[in-house]
């Protein structure tokens, strides 16, 4: 979860607490990035980012050298025991070269995704507080838990799919 996240979810908790340890009320457990990612805006903005040319061209790049390390792994298993050790040495090094390229890859391809879900989580802040704040107290929930807090809570208690259909039908109306 992003730090903006539970920034929001920390600020909530907060904001309850005073009222709220007097007040009795249902107690719900949400994924407030879940339920924002999710959202109809939010996948828009990730499926822009999967056609980027140069996301595009990263992940090709992944599924290539993926596919560059099970045939290195296959050609190992195949054939080592026949190798010199010069060529040994030489398998080693371009598997080292394959790894270190394919970290670097994945990590440049989680750093882009994370960069566009933390944007989409500050867009939303703002109409996420809203929501929440109005689903609190329309429904009159006493205590609102972050899903990670929890080892246990049935789909009774969960509010997340909620929040997102809320988050959507708010966009939807402020686009009318």
């Amino acid at each position: 979860m992003t730090s903006s996240a539970k920034k929001l979810i920390v600020g909530l908790a907060l904001m309850m607490t005073s009222s709220l340890v007097l007040a009795q009320g249902k107690i719900v457990v949400l994924d407030l990035q879940a339920a924002v990612l999710s959202t109809t805006a939010a996948q828009g903005q990730l499926a822009q980012l999967e056609q980027n040319a140069e996301y595009v061209a990263l992940m090709t790049r992944y599924e290539a050298l993926t596919e560059d390390i099970q045939n290195l792994q296959k050609d190992v298993e195949q054939n080592a025991m026949t190798w010199s050790e010069e060529d040994r040495n030489k398998k080693e090094e371009e598997a080292r070269a394959l790894r270190q390229e394919y970290e670097t890859t994945v990590h440049t391809l989680q750093n882009a995704r994370q960069q566009v879900m933390q944007v989409i989580m500050q867009q939303m802040r703002a109409s996420t507080s809203e929501v929440l704040e109005g689903l609190i107290e329309a429904e009159k929930i006493g205590l609102v838990v972050s899903s990670e807090a929890v080892y246990h809570a049935t789909e009774h208690y969960d509010i997340t799919e909620r929040v997102t259909q809320l988050l959507n039908q708010r966009a939807q109306e402020r686009q009318q």
